[in-house]
């Protein structure tokens, strides 16, 4: 009614001018033959009038009651539109209708792009993941006979792309994160020994020792799949940019309040100040990504939205040439 009646004020203002104007008229024309219109006369024109007005506006409002109700159930996206009483309804439903049935297609077109899309990426990582393996094999088979040199730097290629799989999976994966999803009571100290053994020779190779420091007793309630690449991630990162010669990574448990927290400390060269606050934006590398090596930005992003997907916290606090600190927080439930 109260959207009724805002359409309809500009009719009911030129009604009354229209009506005050017609009554000065004829005031006018009597009060030039000396017979002026008393003011009952007066008041009972502009009562009688006003009373059609509003039978006029409740006839109207009657016909349009549905198009205002449904608008206001649902303003955005209404489900449907009634029968349109006027001829210019008519037409507005009807390229509604034409546009609604377009846009469905579209969506639908773009749903299936994109299912073929995932189905791609799924079959291709797993395509690319046998010939890495096989290299990775063949180089250990034939590391007595290769250059240290060229050994080691080839499998720093072979783990970089491996990461980079791994980087294109998960972020298809995470697309149906309902879908690939599965909650189990992990051990935390277990996930983490696994991660570090994935990345044995990267610490080796980079001189960057782990420490451990996470009690067996703590149990989370997470999918370890997820975790793992999570915590996967933040090591990769602590180790590429780990200072030259010996470093430590520290992974410890810390109890806050009433929450668990997994940190993973490096004493690499940290993030500039001017980039801590936008680590977690896709696709940014800061300085450091272009400094140091390349980067495609979107690790970090990957790991703050599986984290917001499982119900853990993510936050990551640094200080340029001194490390970085990302801490995973286990809401307890």
């Amino acid at each position: 009614m109260k959207d009724f009646l805002k359409d309809s004020l500009p009719f009911i203002g030129f009604f009354y001018v229209q009506l005050f104007l017609l009554i000065a008229i004829v005031q006018l024309f009597y009060g030039i033959t000396a017979v002026p219109l008393s003011w009952d006369l007066i008041s009972y024109l502009i009562i009688l009038l006003t009373c059609c007005l509003i039978l006029f506006l409740a006839y109207r409002y009657y016909r349009l009651r549905d198009y205002y109700v449904v608008i206001q159930q649902d303003e955005e996206n209404p489900n449907w539109l009634p029968d349109p009483p006027t001829n210019l309804l008519e037409n507005l439903k009807r390229q509604y209708d034409q546009q609604s049935n377009k846009y469905a297609e579209e969506i639908e077109l773009l749903k299936q792009q994109k299912q073929m899309e995932f189905h791609f990426i799924q079959q291709w990582v797993h395509q690319m993941k046998t010939p890495v393996s096989v290299m990775h094999l063949t180089l250990q088979k034939e590391k007595l006979q290769l250059p240290q040199e060229f050994l080691h730097s080839m499998q720093e290629e072979l783990e970089r792309m491996q990461q980079g799989l791994d980087l294109a999976l998960y972020q298809s994966r995470l697309q149906k994160f309902d879908r690939d999803f599965q909650v189990q009571q992990v051990n935390l100290r277990a996930v983490v020994k696994e991660v570090i053994q994935d990345f044995k020779s990267s610490f080796i190779r980079n001189q960057a020792f782990p420490d451990l420091a996470v009690d067996e007793q703590y149990v989370i309630a997470t999918d370890p799949k997820w975790l793992r690449f999570v915590i996967s991630q933040a090591v990769s990162n602590a180790i590429k940019y780990s200072k030259a010669g010996s470093s430590h990574i520290y992974f410890r448990t810390v109890l806050q309040k009433k929450e668990l927290v997994l940190e993973i400390e490096d004493t690499g060269h940290g993030i500039p100040k001017q980039d801590i606050n936008r680590v977690f934006d896709p696709f940014f590398t800061g300085n450091n990504g272009r400094k140091f090596r390349e980067s495609t930005g979107m690790g970090l992003y990957l790991s703050k939205q599986i984290c917001q997907e499982l119900g853990h916290e993510l936050t990551i606090t640094s200080e340029e040439d001194h490390g970085t600190i990302v801490s995973i927080h286990f809401h307890s439930s």
